[in-house]
C-alpha cells in the first residue's frame, strides 16, 4: 500500500498528461479497429455510451455540489472534508467518471486488447491517486474521515443516495460550463480523432471528412464561447464551492 500511495502522489502531479500519453501509446501499439470492421457500428455506439456515462457523472458532480480537487503546488490539498452532493453517494465520483471515460475511449477505439490493457492501466493510475488522497485525508481528518469511508463506497455511487441528492439540489449549469468545458471539449476532440483514425483505416476518411471537420468546428466554437464567458465573468456559478 505504501508503494501504491507513493506512486499516487507522483501521478497526482502528472495526472493531466498521463491519460493522453496512455491513449497515444496504447493506440500506437494496438491500433483502433477500422470503421468497416465487423460490428464496428455497435463498437462505436457502445464506446460513446460509456463515455457519456463517465462524462455525465463528472457533470453531475460539478453541477450539484462541486469540490475543487486541483491540489496546491502540485500536491494533494484539502481545506475541508466534503461529504455532500454526489460525494454523499461515492467518495470519488470524479475519478470514477474518469476511469469510465478511459474505458469508453478504448471501447470506441475497438481493439479488444487495447481496451483490456488501456482500461487496466487507467484503473491502476486512478487507484494509486485515490490511495494517496485517502492517506492524506485519513491523516488530516482522522475519525471523521474513517466514518465517512465506512458509510460511503469508494468507487460506485449508491443509486438511492444519488437520486436523493439529485432531487434535493439545484443544478448549477453555469458551474458545469465554466469548470468542465475544457474536459468536455477535449473529450469531443479525442472522439473525433479516434473516428478519423478508424475511418482512415477503413479507407473512407474522404467520405467522413466533411462531417468530422464540421463537428470539430462546432467544438472549437463552443470552447471559445465557454472560454469567453469564463474570462469575461459574464457567466457566474451560483455555487462558489
Amino acid at each position: 500500500m505504501k508503494l501504491l500511495t507513493s506512486l499516487g502522489h507522483t501521478l497526482f502531479r502528472t495526472r493531466n498528461v498521463v491519460f493522453p500519453l496512455l491513449l497515444i501509446g496504447v493506440c500506437l501499439l494496438l491500433p483502433p479497429a477500422a470503421l468497416n470492421a465487423p460490428g464496428a457500428g455497435w463498437v462505436v455506439l457502445c464506446g460513446l455510451l460509456v463515455l457519456v456515462l463517465g462524462q455525465g457523472l463528472r457533470v453531475l458532480t460539478i453541477g450539484l455540489d462541486y469540490i475543487r480537487r486541483g491540489g496546491r503546488d502540485g500536491r494533494i490539498h484539502a481545506d475541508r472534508l466534503v461529504t455532500g452532493g454526489v460525494f454523499a453517494s461515492c467518495r470519488n465520483p470524479m475519478y470514477t467518471g474518469n476511469v469510465t471515460m478511459v474505458i469508453g475511449f478504448f471501447a470506441l477505439a475497438g481493439n479488444l486488447w487495447g481496451l483490456i490493457v488501456g482500461g487496466a492501466i487507467g484503473w491502476l493510475v486512478y487507484r494509486a491517486i485515490i490511495a494517496a488522497e485517502e492517506s492524506f485525508l485519513a491523516e488530516l481528518f482522522g475519525a471523521e474521515y474513517a466514518e465517512y469511508c465506512r458509510r460511503v463506497p469508494r468507487w460506485l455511487p449508491a443509486p438511492a443516495v444519488l437520486i436523493r441528492v439529485a432531487s434535493g439540489h439545484r443544478f448549477d449549469w453555469a458551474a458545469v460550463v465554466l469548470r468542465e468545458y475544457g474536459t468536455l471539449m477535449t473529450t469531443a476532440a479525442i472522439v473525433l480523432i479516434l473516428l478519423a483514425v478508424k475511418a482512415a483505416r477503413a479507407g473512407t476518411l474522404d467520405a467522413w471528412a466533411p462531417l468530422l471537420i464540421a463537428l470539430a468546428g462546432l467544438t472549437a466554437v463552443a470552447w471559445g464561447v465557454a472560454r469567453f464567458l469564463k474570462k469575461s465573468r459574464r457567466l457566474r456559478p451560483w455555487n462558489a464551492g
